[in-house]
């Protein structure tokens, strides 16, 4: 069996601090929303790469660069989220039930995007695994997602569910006449008890251990995986110089 020699890096920041990466993902998004013929959706705006409660997650080939990726946006009040923005006023429900979720540590994923150059390598599962597992750094009890009706079998694999109260059985016509937009919700964060067990071990391997290299094998080829995923990191390593520094003026005074 062939195995994948370039390695892939998927790692994990808060928006704010990285910038470049930021609009990076935001034009790779765009360019690949354009070669689908959709000029305008509620995931292509650029007010996020300023949001403190925007995580974001990029996978990033050694020799092809940024290659995918998606968000985490933190659901807050007065502010909708992607999800209600593209769809709720196809149908008031939407606000409702979003607005329900709020009160318990709701956040969407959104602007899921994989490069052209990196389709059928099975990216949307391995940015899945990475992005259940971020949901215990973060603190949250549920994750929301719309999905076009082509790429529904990715969440289903990581514990998403259909939001079947809204829409049509959760199904829009969006963002244009010939894609089926489907609503979906992940309310079992803890447990995933309904992931088979395969991605079930996956997902909470990266929660015990979120920085690590796997050997994926998300389509049948095995592809090494550096997973960059402790969102701490930059916070522990500046609360420790600042420890350092105010050690050092306290014993120099």
């Amino acid at each position: 069996m062939e195995i994948s020699i370039a390695p892939l890096r998927i790692r994990a920041f808060q928006a704010p601090r990285d910038p470049d990466g930021c609009a990076m993902f935001l034009r790779e998004h765009r360019r690949v929303l354009e070669d689908f013929g959709i000029s305008h959706v509620t995931t292509n705006e650029d007010h996020w790469m300023t949001d403190p409660d925007t995580y974001v997650i990029v996978a990033e080939d050694a020799e092809l660069g940024m290659v995918g990726g998606v968000r985490i946006q933190f659901a807050k009040p007065g502010e909708p989220l992607p999800m209600e923005q593209a769809i709720g006023d196809l149908d008031p429900k939407v606000a409702t039930t979003l607005a329900r979720l709020l009160s318990n540590n709701n956040a969407e994923l959104c602007g899921l995007w994989i490069s052209n150059r990196y389709v059928r390598k099975g990216l949307p599962l391995l940015l899945g695994y990475a992005s259940t597992s971020l949901t215990s750094q973060l603190g949250l009890s549920s994750l929301v997602c719309l999905v076009a009706h082509y790429t529904l079998h990715h969440p289903l694999r990581v514990g998403f569910r259909i939001m079947d109260e809204v829409g049509l059985g959760g199904t829009f016509t969006y963002p244009i006449p010939s894609i089926k937009a489907i609503a979906l919700v992940a309310d079992d964060l803890i447990a995933v008890d309904a992931v088979s067990e395969h991605h079930r071990k996956r997902i909470l391997s990266l929660r015990m251990r979120p920085d690590q290299i796997a050997m994926e094998q998300p389509t049948g080829s095995p592809v090494s995986v550096h997973y960059s995923l402790d969102l701490l990191r930059d916070l522990k390593l500046t609360t420790q110089f600042s420890e350092i520094e105010r050690s050092r003026m306290y014993y120099s005074a």
